[in-house]
């Protein structure tokens, strides 16, 4: 019953109901053979609409998708268009958003000095940052270091010790929690901390977690001192910002260690017995000041769950200085925010690419503005590398990426399928010395949508990413055009329903 009414306090519900009712008053206009009423009237309301529409700030793709709906549908396009809009949240929601993000992050400042050495030492790697800095108003730090992981075993095995040595508090955030050898071991961990009186909170997607976890299983967390946060509940409303996802999974130690990467909490990533082939991924650990950007990005989450108000000072640790030759900017991306940043970082990673760029994703759903920045550089001379992960993947999503590779392989760029097992990493290096580690796949339709965040880095230590990059290449097939050739037309029609379907996200 809970689940009818939500549906029938929906989005989706009223616009079921506007095609309808567009459906009943062309049937009783063609009753009472008065149609050329109809046609002109829907049409004249479609057309006010478009041009509403047009000077709206919103992506062109979500426009032309509201476009066809008003062709076939006039009444039903114009609803979609107004109610389902393609920036995710109510007027509250960004206010509510954008008020917690300018009181936490006027918390910490970019050091002057820091910008300016990064400058004189590599301009372009600058401009990237500066757009970061400028746009999440969160600081680039160099008196920090990271360590890099390729795979989840070495990354949980170092994270689970660090957090045995907890002292204040451990702060974690999980995109997916399944009940596994894994999970058991970090539950252990986290309840035995929460007895000595470390304080341990924990912020889970609501949507992603319940699939998997039980209410009791959460009762049994706080019932040891773990407060657990679910974020975004899918059972307040069903509007559409109901479907705006947290895609982080972080954990930061005491606000001196943070630990970043696309490993969810499961036995998927681990070798073992019955897992001989581990889906790979990566992660990085942060040591040093830069972890301060990772305590506010946790801190927003959890302050917008729970309608609390922290004092971040108090969660902000004396790192000691570290001298290092690398500089790290943690970051986070919101929905409701006017800039669409994790696609534009990948843009400007791509245009101040001055020898290679070499990208793993697990989907692609390439946009014309990201597609013709590759297709440039490598015109350009930059050596471009495509890697997808062909193996274990989804029919339909493998026939979507393959839809992009004639285009790019045409132009120069090598693209690359891994066939070394599942594989889910979301790794961007340009020119050896810069990398990008986030949660975003090459989606420009739909990461947006959702709470996403990432680590950027630039120095010495990426060298480690490039021996990474380099085996994932070893362990793939290169695509050529005949590889095309070969594709079926059930192939080449779900590929192009996909790219349709797409456009609804």
């Amino acid at each position: 019953m809970k689940g009818i009414l939500k549906f029938f306090r929906s989005v989706y519900f009223k616009l079921f109901m506007l095609l309808a009712i567009s459906i009943a008053i062309f049937v009783v206009c063609a009753i009472f053979d008065v149609l050329y009423f109809y046609f002109p009237v829907t049409v004249l309301s479609a057309l006010i609409s478009v041009f509403f529409l047009a000077n709206r700030r919103e992506r062109d793709s979500y426009k032309v998708t509201v476009f066809i709906i008003m062709f076939m549908f006039p009444l039903l396009g114009i609803g979609y268009g107004f109610m389902a809009k393609d920036k995710k949240g109510s007027n509250r929601v960004k206010k509510e958003m954008s008020d917690i993000i300018y009181r936490n992050r006027k918390s910490v400042f970019s050091s002057n000095e820091t910008m300016s050495v990064l400058k004189s030492t590599n301009s372009e790697v600058f401009k990237t940052c500066n757009y970061l800095v400028d746009t999440t108003g969160l600081p680039c730090f160099q008196n920090a270091k990271f360590k890099y992981f390729s795979m989840g075993e070495g990354y949980y095995k170092e994270l689970f010790e660090e957090c045995k040595h907890a002292k204040s508090h451990i702060l974690v955030e999980s995109f997916k929690i399944v009940p596994s050898n894994l999970w058991t071991e970090f539950f252990d961990i986290l309840r035995i901390k929460a007895r000595e009186g470390v304080q341990v909170r924990l912020i889970y997607d609501d949507a992603t977690c319940t699939k998997f976890i039980s209410s009791d299983d959460f009762k049994k967390m706080r019932n040891h001192g773990i407060e657990t946060v679910p974020f975004n509940r899918v059972d307040k409303s069903v509007d559409n910002f109901t479907n705006c996802r947290n895609y982080k999974r972080m954990c930061v130690i005491d606000s001196k260690i943070g630990f970043f990467g696309g490993f969810d909490l499961s036995d998927e990533y681990i070798a073992s017995e019955t897992n001989l082939e581990p889906t790979k991924d990566c992660g990085v650990r942060v040591d040093g000041e830069a972890v301060k950007n990772m305590v506010i990005m946790f801190f927003e989450d959890y302050q917008f769950a729970t309608k609390k108000v922290v004092n971040l000072q108090e969660y902000f640790a004396d790192n000691a200085a570290i001298k290092s030759k690398d500089w790290v900017l943690p970051y986070s991306t919101n929905p409701v925010s006017q800039e669409n940043i994790s696609k534009n970082i990948l843009l400007s990673m791509i245009n101040n690419a001055k020898e290679s760029i070499s990208i793993t994703t697990s989907y692609i759903a390439l946009d014309d503005e990201l597609k013709n920045a590759l297709i440039v550089n490598a015109k350009s001379g930059v050596k471009v590398k495509l890697i997808f992960c062909g193996v274990k993947q989804k029919k339909r999503i493998k026939h979507l990426a393959r839809s992009y590779f004639y285009d790019l392989l045409k132009d120069g760029i090598e693209v690359y399928e891994y066939k070394g097992g599942k594989m889910q990493t979301k790794l961007i290096m340009v020119d050896n010395d810069t990398a990008l580690i986030s949660t975003n796949n090459l989606d420009c339709q739909n990461t947006h949508k959702h709470f996403n965040a990432g680590v950027f880095m630039y120095g010495e230590s990426v060298i480690l990413m490039f021996n990474d990059m380099r085996e994932i290449i070893s362990n793939s097939q290169l695509i050529t055009i005949k590889d095309l050739q070969k594709r079926k037309l059930g192939e080449k029609m779900s590929a192009t329903l996909s790219k349709f379907v797409a456009l609804f996200k």
